[in-house]
């Protein structure tokens, strides 16, 4: 049976995964409510902001992934 240990850069790097997944969600919901509305330059901004919110969290789930794979943890 294999163990599961969580080490302390796991739990760092956890942490940081579900408060960027986190921003991602919150960056969703508000481009959603600007979506709603007829003003195209705000849309732009929370396009913006909802994209960099995921590739936020997309590389921060690698960072785990990656340290997951090459420490065994």
């Amino acid at each position: 049976m294999k163990r599961l240990m969580l080490c302390e850069e796991k739990s760092r790097l956890l942490d940081a995964y579900v408060t960027a997944t986190e921003r991602q969600a919150e960056a969703v919901k508000a481009l959603s409510a600007v979506a709603a509305k007829d003003n195209r330059t705000a849309f732009r901004k929370a396009l913006a902001h909802a994209e960099q919110a995921r590739q936020d969290a997309e590389e921060a789930r690698l960072a785990l992934h990656l340290h997951s794979k090459t420490h065994g943890c």
